[in-house]
């Protein structure tokens, strides 16, 4: 195994049995306490930074990673919001119906699922394999996928690229943390900003065109060649090391049962929040039934994982590491909340409200991304170079939140110059919030839960915009159903709840038409109305969190005798 020529230092990696410390500088243990055999196999053995996948490169080699990192982050997210603009072809192309949603529901749980359990698996199997995995998962998902001439083909396919695409965009994170210092990060991780911004903004706008000037099927095989390219290049610059431990040793170390809950609790809940309102009732039996279930479920998990897991994949002592790490983990449920909201009902604004085309609306988006991006850059350059995150952190909040204030008062008359300037700053505050964030977290965390942590913030921001889209159309269909009492029948005021593009063919008068428009801009409004508070919390509560600076907090590595090695 060839060395790095950065300092090797203690390393440690908890588990519920601690056993030993191992320093990293040398390869001898020193018991700590009396541990069952059997728990040895149960728990990792990470010698060195190479051991824990931690590598940190030189300038020249991360030039020649982090491209391809950002390449990754950016395919990942274009895949992910650019078939939003395809959904009503492929629902004409299917006949989906009332199915229509579950385009982005089995996506999205697939997505979130993979996210929790990444963390923990690429400490168990290495970095460069799970990615090259995903990479590949995600491109056979989308040709089969493209291929779909039935609802249950297309969206089991979906949920095969959910489980790619959501493990690539975690992944590339959480490599981006091993090949880098605490104080290169902020430097580093604004190109992965970047690559996030410009890959949420273009998607909907190339999925719009692929829809509109070729074919839905185009939204999911542009990218297949594409992927295969990238598997090439990363698996030819990505730092690897031979594994020591066999498959069946590597197995042995997973938390089967903290897997099989916490992907019950996922579905349970996911179903019913992102279908409830609109397929489902909200007080139907099934949606009731679901939400307990996968609560109890989800408390079952969260016990599995702090007393029965040794290598839990969501551990607990990371909700331990102080007041300061425990804020920005809410602050990243918030930030899904708002991100994904801002992202899903702009176009919804701009299309449904304002008649625009959905290339049109992706292009008006773009200021937004296109700053976000710059916001990511400069916030990082500005930590790298003050070695302090939190004033980065606060001033993107206080400037994401006050720019969604004239949002509020959108209106169907809103100027487009000032619908970009306003995207412009968002996308600026958002940018310095997303990736600080990140970096804030891994100062207040050991260097050992850097994996898992990664995946665990990805986790609750995902599930926070699930809970995001799910209040927000609970939000938007009640006050569109008040609003058109009255003004329509109750059954031309369900379709319109149902799909609003089959307005123009209801054969209302200009009064009406004008009025359903009126009260769809209310409805919006109304949803718009709830994030400029969430972010304000935020930069209140970015108040309380200590700035530790850019040092690795880190002391050493805990063991159980015995305990094949696993390398990267």
């Amino acid at each position: 195994m060839t060395e790095t020529s950065q300092e090797q230092l203690p390393l440690q990696i908890y588990t519920n049995n601690n056993a030993t410390i191992v320093n990293s500088t040398n390869d001898h243990s020193k018991p700590l306490s009396n541990s069952k055999d059997s728990d040895s196999a149960a728990t990792v053995q990470l010698n060195t930074f190479k051991d824990q996948q931690s590598n940190n490169l030189p300038h020249k080699k991360l030039m020649q990673v982090f491209p391809l990192l950002a390449l990754a982050q950016f395919t990942a997210y274009l895949d992910q919001t650019s078939i939003s603009a395809a959904v009503p072809s492929i629902g004409e192309a299917l006949n989906l119906g009332p199915q229509l949603s579950w385009v982005a529901t089995s996506y999205l749980m697939a997505t979130t699922a993979v996210q929790l359990l990444n963390g923990r698996l690429s400490d168990i199997f290495g970095r460069k394999q799970l990615l090259l995995m995903s990479l590949g998962i995600l491109a056979t998902g989308n040709l089969i996928c493209g291929f779909s001439n039935t609802p249950g083909m297309l969206f089991t396919f979906r949920v095969v690229s959910g489980l790619g695409g959501g493990a690539i965009t975690a992944l590339v994170q959480i490599i981006a943390s091993d090949v880098t210092t605490l104080q290169q990060r902020g430097k580093y991780n604004g190109f992965i900003g970047l690559a996030v911004a410009f890959g949420s903004g273009l998607g909907p706008l190339l999925g719009g065109a692929m829809a509109t000037k070729v074919s839905w099927r185009w939204t999911l095989w542009y990218d297949v060649p594409w992927l295969v390219v990238l598997s090439i290049m990363l698996f030819m610059v990505l730092p690897s090391s031979k594994m020591a431990a066999g498959t069946r040793a590597k197995l042995g170390m997973i938390d089967w049962i903290g897997v099989a809950f916490s992907v019950a609790a996922i579905v349970l809940l996911l179903v019913p929040l992102s279908q409830g309102g609109s397929t489902f009732a909200w007080d139907s039996s099934l949606v009731i039934a679901m939400l307990t279930v996968g609560i109890v479920t989800f408390a079952v998990f969260l016990a599995v994982e702090w007393k029965l897991a040794k290598l839990p994949i969501m551990p607990i002592h990371l909700f331990r590491n102080g007041l300061s790490c425990n804020i920005l983990l809410v602050q990243n449920v918030l930030y899904g909340i708002v991100f994904w909201g801002n992202l899903f009902y702009m176009p919804i604004y701009l299309v449904n409200v304002r008649g625009y085309t959905a290339i049109m609306a992706g292009a008006i988006i773009m200021p937004m991304a296109g700053s976000q991006g710059l916001g990511s850059i400069l916030s990082g350059l500005i930590i790298s170079h003050t070695k302090r995150y939190n004033p980065v952190m606060v001033v993107g909040q206080w400037i994401w939140a006050l720019l969604l204030i004239p949002q509020a008062f959108y209106s169907r008359t809103t100027p487009i110059w000032a619908i970009c300037v306003v995207g412009f700053f968002q996308g600026l505050g958002t940018g310095c919030c997303f990736q600080p964030s990140l970096v804030a977290l891994l100062a207040h965390s050991r260097r050992a839960d850097r994996a898992v942590l990664n995946s665990l913030r990805n986790f609750l921001r995902s599930m926070g915009g699930t809970l995001g889209l799910a209040l927000a159309s609970t939000i938007l269909n009640n006050v569109l159903k008040a609003r058109l009492r009255g003004v329509v029948s109750s059954s031309i005021a369900k379709t319109i709840t149902t799909s609003i593009n089959q307005l123009d063919s209801l054969g209302l008068s200009a009064a009406q038409h004008n009025a359903v428009l009126d009260a769809y801009m209310a409805s919006v409004r109304t949803v718009f109305i709830l994030y400029a508070p969430l972010i304000g919390a935020c930069a209140l509560a970015a108040l309380l969190v200590s700035d530790n600076g850019l040092e690795e907090k880190d002391t050493s590595v805990t063991l159980s005798p015995g305990t094949p090695a696993l390398r990267s």
